[in-house]
């Protein structure tokens, strides 16, 4: 992530969209993998609101996405990466991020417990899942 990539965001919908720039490049260039959806917009867009609004992102994100287990698994991966996303901020002298590196943390590990629930005993989608996250 550039030092502009923070510091140049007017408001919450450049900074949605450096975020998911930010998050489709570093995760090609990791995985080789293409992110399909726009979950780590949507994310950022909440969380320039607050831990309420991301919680409350997520139940719409999963309520509207979470019988498709590729969606949800790129929810799982949008959380994980806003993770790495804040503490790569946080790398560049931000350190009001900090909080938010623990946050998407335990979503996260949230996230992916749901994702288990729902798909746990569907060997395609937890193949899926782990090929993605792995």
């Amino acid at each position: 992530m550039g030092k502009t990539i923070y510091n140049s965001f007017k408001n919450q919908f450049t900074y949605a969209a450096g975020i998911e720039t930010w998050c489709k490049d570093f995760y090609y260039n990791v995985s080789g993998n293409k992110l399909q959806y726009t979950f780590c917009s949507d994310f950022a867009i909440a969380d320039w609101r607050g831990e309420d609004a991301v919680k409350e992102t997520f139940k719409r994100v999963i309520k509207s996405w979470g019988d498709d287990y590729k969606a949800f698994t790129e929810v799982v991966l949008a959380i994980n990466l806003l993770s790495w996303v804040n503490d790569q901020l946080i790398q560049q002298g931000i350190t009001d991020r900090e909080k938010w590196v623990d946050f998407y943390s335990e979503l996260y590990y949230d996230a992916r417990d749901e994702f288990y629930k729902k798909y746990g005993n569907n060997d395609e989608a937890t193949e899926y899942f782990f090929n993605m996250t792995d």
